[in-house]
């Protein structure tokens, strides 16, 4: 039997667990110390303190949360995604562009026409995503607080016309 993935906004209690699953993917997988995990605890926080304009989703398989990501106000016109990950065990399933489709669909309905995201140069599936969506590296920058290791910082962006109620 086929588990079913399900995207869903958060609830009490999910924020610390994405906090969980990026921290335990980044150092299991790419050697992340736990400094890192201040920032996603930190940056967790500054969202749950004052949501308007922004949204955080997980998706689940099996009522466990597999994979996540959230769209945080900027400015009237203007977002960063933030805290997008997929367990390892579950990559390409489709996870992560069910996710990357629903924080779109809020963009415009949020009216944002700025995007922006940080990533890194060695998350290639994730990276593939954001090109697919209209995402153009514009910035890098090398940051070594994280590993033990340098890494290369990535940020991304997306300019979207506004729609009108003429392209209806």
């Amino acid at each position: 039997m086929t588990s079913k993935i399900i995207v869903r906004e958060y609830k009490p209690g999910d924020p610390s667990l994405v906090a969980h699953l990026n921290m335990v993917l980044y150092q299991k997988h790419y050697g992340f110390k736990g400094i890192f995990e201040y920032y996603l605890v930190k940056g967790l926080a500054e969202f749950l303190e004052n949501p308007d304009g922004s949204q955080l989703w997980v998706a689940e398989i099996d009522s466990t949360i597999a994979g996540s990501i959230a769209i945080v106000k900027k400015s009237e016109q203007s977002a960063q995604l933030r805290w997008f990950a997929v367990e390892a065990s579950v990559q390409g399933m489709g996870i992560g562009s069910k996710l990357m489709d629903k924080a779109m669909q809020f963009c415009e309905g949020s009216g944002y026409t700025e995007i922006s995201l940080w990533t890194i140069d060695i998350l290639h599936a994730a990276r593939h995503i954001y090109h697919k969506h209209g995402f153009v590296l514009t910035q890098t920058q090398e940051n070594t607080e994280w590993t033990d290791h340098v890494l290369i910082e990535e940020k991304w962006e997306k300019i979207r016309k506004a729609s009108s109620k003429s392209d209806l």
